[in-house]
């Protein structure tokens, strides 16, 4: 596949990956309920889909155990990211999540075995600036909203790098199926605990929650995670990072526009956001300068 099919895939994935945390504020289910329905959305739809095309291949289904791990740190980042959607807002969750250039910048290099950058650790350190002016006056439910974000950011950052050294093994759609089988294992897990200590008040989905579940498990999740699995086939996982931090953009557009976040920002909240979001359009102008030196 060539490199720039790759990158409008990619970008594709990341107006939809935009979706999530909008979504994620419009359902009214707990973090965990919603990640539960999400992943066994997900997990269905992808099965139905290569099932119908004949694509399914038992053998990497039971060969690849390991991917199922990464399906449980999936399931755990989204706790933490809608989590974070939940006690902050959407804006906020959506700015943390660009730090995974930060993340990814030292832990592809560790997993990968591939030199470490220094422009990769540059580009990620500009983004510490805007996190301490956003998480500095933040408290209570926000600042823990952040806390969870910045989690969020560092658990996908590791699942990426895992996906870019494995990725060979099978291909993107055989992916996404074991890890949305191994987060709603996970999230299984994870709900049982809950109903033991009498945590889950809202379970079944009713009314705009059943749609708004449908779009983000199928569209927003398998489309998505489809597209962007590919494209780490073809670039690293920092600079796949690099693209998807410009989720952040759009669904910051999308909050403000569906979600009136608006109200509840600071100008702190503004400079800090600019300040991270500069690092994501500096480092392909950059890169795009060097590749031609």
């Amino acid at each position: 596949m060539g490199l720039r099919r790759t990158y409008i895939e990619l970008h594709i994935a990341v107006v939809l990956l935009a979706m999530t945390a909008i979504l994620g504020d419009l359902i009214t289910l707990s973090a965990s309920v919603l990640v539960w329905w999400r992943t066994l959305i997900a997990s269905v739809g992808i099965g139905l889909f290569l099932l119908i095309t004949r694509k399914l291949k038992m053998e990497w289904i039971r060969g690849h155990k390991k991917i199922y791990v990464l399906g449980g740190m999936i399931a755990l980042h989204w706790i933490c990211f809608f989590g974070s959607v939940k006690m902050a807002n959407a804006s906020t969750a959506l700015i943390c999540f660009a730090t995974i250039s930060l993340f990814t910048s030292f832990i592809e290099p560790w997993i990968t075995k591939r030199k470490r950058e220094t422009h990769e650790v540059l580009f990620g350190l500009l983004v510490i600036p805007g996190i301490v002016l956003i998480a500095g006056h933040a408290e209570g439910k926000v600042l823990f909203g952040i806390i969870l974000g910045l989690v969020a950011s560092l658990l996908i950052s590791i699942v990426a790098s895992f996906e870019k050294k494995w990725i060979t093994e099978t291909d993107p759609e055989h992916m996404v199926l074991l890890q949305m089988a191994g987060a709603w294992l996970a999230m299984c897990a994870w709900l049982s605990g809950e109903y033991f200590l009498g945590r889950i008040d809202h379970f079944i989905p009713q009314g705009m929650d059943i749609i708004y579940l449908l779009i983000l498990g199928l569209v927003c999740t398998c489309v998505a995670w489809v597209l962007a699995t590919r494209a780490i086939r073809t670039i690293t996982a920092f600079d796949s990072m690099i693209v998807i931090n410009l989720e952040p953009v759009y669904g910051i557009v999308l909050a403000l526009i569906i979600l009136n976040d608006g109200r509840e920002l600071t100008l702190s909240f503004y400079l800090g956001a600019s300040i991270i979001l500069a690092s994501v359009f500096i480092h392909p102008i950059w890169q795009s300068r060097h590749a031609r030196t």
